[in-house]
This record gives C-alpha cells, structure tokens and sequence, in this order.
C-alpha cells in the first residue's frame, strides 16, 4: 500500500480554526503592543473634557456639522444656568433689577430653564428675556462681583457672544464646543491614531461620587494623565461648598501619583485654566496668600503664584525617583493644547520605549 494517508475532514477544519486563533493572536498582540491608554484624571470642573475634546479636534476628524448642531441645547442650557445663577446671586448681594420689568424675565428663564437643555431652538421670548436681562445694570454690577459666588467659567464667554447664540438657526462652532459644560459622568473612552500608535483616552467623572468607578480603569495604563483648575485656588467644591478646589487637587493628586497601581506609569500634569487665573491673581483682590499662607510671594504676580502652585504639586510625589511631568495649559485653547499634547505624546513613547528597554 502506498501514497499518503489523507486528513479527515474534521481535522482539516481543526487545523485551520486553530491557525485562525493563532493568527488573529498574533494580530492583537501587535494591536496591544501598538495602543496606549492614557487614563485622564482630576478633581471636577478641571477642563478634562475640554481637554479630550480638543484631542477629537486636532487628532480626530473634529466635529461634523451634525455633531455641532448636536452641542445647541446642551449651550442654550450653560447659558440658562450662568443665568439663573446671577440672579440668585443678585439676592444674596443684595442688588436690585435697574429695570424692574426684568423681574419678570428673570422668572420666565427659571421656569424654562428645567426644559432649555432640550431646545434645538431657542423660544422668541427667551431670546427676548436673555437679551433684556443682560443689558440690565443690576445684572451687569452682580456679574462684575461674580468672584463672590460659584458661576461657570464658561458664563463670560457666553455672554460676549450672546448677539449670536440668540440668533435664529444659530449652530455652534467648534470654540462653542470647548466652552459647553456637561458633567461627566460614567466612563467615556476616546481613540485616535497618531504616526503608527492608537492612542485610547479614558475620561472618568471627577466628582467625588464618580471616583469609585475609577480603578476599574487602572489596568494597562500607560500614562496617567493629572488635569487641575488653578483658577480654582478660591473656590470650594459643588459637592460640600466648603473644600478648598485646590487643596482636594493637591489630595487627589497625591492619592493618584503614589498609587500601587502607577509605580511605573508616566504621570502628566496639566496646570490647567492659566488665562483664568491670570486674570483672578492681576485683577481682583483674591490674593494667593488668603487662601494658601504659605504663599510668600508678591500679589498679582502671575509666574510666581503659578510655580508656587506647580511646587505644591510636585511635593506631593514621595516616591523621588518617579518624574513628573507638569505643563500650563489652557484648554479652550486650540493652539497651546496642540503645542503642548505634542510634548506629552513624545514623553509618553520615550517613557515607555525605556521602560522596555529600547532606548
């Protein structure tokens, strides 16, 4: 008897689901080998968002027509908010309407402002009730003292640009975009491809109900990626209205950089807001030294005050041999994000080519 014993069928197919396996193995290991995950942390209200937000805008494909049409409610609600929270604010101070009709359209706005996130188009007579609130005297001496209370940093902004937010048919623009606030909550997980990498941003809610769903994205990290308002050295916190901003940073930052689980994982700090805190520190009387003692530095010196904050942070890290890498950032700031991510991503690979032993 000669000539070779033919396979049977079932192990024909045998051999060829398992050079299938191997190879799609083989496939996501280099997928894996090639993808770095970056996990982006910091207290609530630090500009994460705007940061992930900014890498969809100069790393991803932007924003479709379709995607910023998506931004108009959610705009119309921050401007409906800021609102009413100068108008609360007005009480509390004391300060009255100039003109007393606006008492009227200060109450149209809290009665939709419970519905204002769901307009693709904003009501005749809300336009109306903004436009007439904002001209108002009272509304204009409460938010010249909005250093006094808790309004979103993104109110001012807003409010320059109100003639054209009112506007009928108005769509927002990508700047638009950045200024929008939407608590995070949950996990939002962002991928773009830079050169040959796949670069996976993971954005966690910040605020302190948030951060039990963090460690679930502890695994993999390549790089942590720290994001703190300096702006917010004045201000306590949405959750108990009595937490220096600032100092829960200093804590949170600390917890995340001596963390097991980051040993040797790059830590990125990104001091974030610097034209707010630049216009808080030379133009208002809420000087570092009030809310930091230790602060020894002149008032109203930007570049001080500013590494006299990045210091703060850099002590916190008690493990001396791990290096941390701080930038200033603003966040609403296409130009300056791109400057710096471009850093940060070189850091990023030289980091973790060293940690394998390539470099």
């Amino acid at each position: 008897m000669g000539g070779c014993m033919s396979v049977p069928p079932e192990e024909r197919e045998a051999k060829q689901r398992s050079a299938a396996i191997d190879r799609q193995l083989r496939n996501d290991q280099r997928e894996y080998e090639n993808t770095i995950k970056i996990l982006l942390l910091g207290a609530g209200e630090s500009g994460k968002s705007t940061v992930v937000k900014q890498m969809k805008i100069i790393h991803g494909d932007g924003y479709s027509q379709q995607e910023l049409e998506s931004f108009t409610p959610v705009i119309y609600g921050n401007l409906a908010a800021s609102m009413r929270v100068i108008v609360n604010a007005m009480e509390k101070l004391g300060i009255r309407f100039a003109n007393p009709v606006n008492q009227d359209h200060a109450k149209a706005i809290q009665t939709l402002s419970a519905s204002m996130a769901n307009f693709t188009t904003l009501p005749p007579e809300a336009a109306t009730a903004f436009s007439s609130l904002w001209a108002d005297g009272g509304i204009q001496e409460c938010f010249r003292r909005a250093y006094e209370y808790q309004l979103n940093d993104s109110a001012p902004y807003y409010f320059e640009n109100l003639e054209r937010l009112l506007k009928p048919g108005y769509v927002p623009d990508e700047q638009d975009v950045l200024r929008s606030r939407v608590q995070t909550t949950g996990i939002i997980e962002t991928a773009f491809r830079v050169n040959k990498l796949t670069y996976r941003v993971v954005d966690v809610g910040g605020q302190r109900s948030e951060r039990r769903k963090w460690i679930q994205c502890f695994d993999d990290v390549r790089a942590v990626l720290f994001v703190c308002a300096l702006s917010g050295y004045d201000m306590t916190l949405f959750e108990d209205g009595k937490t220096n901003r600032l100092e829960e940073s200093l804590n949170l930052f600390q917890a995340i950089c001596n963390n097991k689980f980051f040993v040797k994982t790059s830590m990125i700090l990104f001091l974030n807001k610097v034209d707010l805190f630049r216009d808080k520190i030379q133009n208002s009387d809420r000087h570092l030294r009030l809310y930091f003692p230790q602060y020894t530095g002149p008032d109203r010196d930007v570049d001080t005050a500013a590494r006299f904050i990045q210091t703060e942070f850099m002590e916190r890290n008690l493990n001396k041999s791990k290096i941390i890498y701080p930038h200033f950032t603003t966040a609403t700031d296409t130009s300056n994000i791109k400057v710096v991510f471009k850093v940060v991503l070189d850091t990023i690979i030289r980091e973790n080519l060293e940690a394998a032993n390539l470099l």
